[in-house]
């Protein structure tokens, strides 16, 4: 149960970072390309960004997380 709350943590920094007046989303979103997210807090902070509504970017790791 330990990694679906890190996973949920992660979505839920990603909303509150998104929110953030100079966060660049689509920047961060590429980042994940270069550097694959490999723990439960990175997918839920990666899929929180793609899923906050700022990003008009996807990612090859869309859909490998849910």
């Amino acid at each position: 149960m330990l990694s679906i709350n890190e996973y949920h943590r992660g979505r839920e920094a990603a909303t509150k970072d998104a929110d953030g007046p100079y966060f660049d989303v689509d920047q961060a979103i590429g980042s994940f390309d270069c550097d694959p997210p490999d723990s439960p807090f990175q997918r839920g902070y990666l899929r929180g960004l793609l899923k906050s509504g700022y990003a008009s970017v996807t990612s090859e790791w869309d859909g490998v997380l849910v």
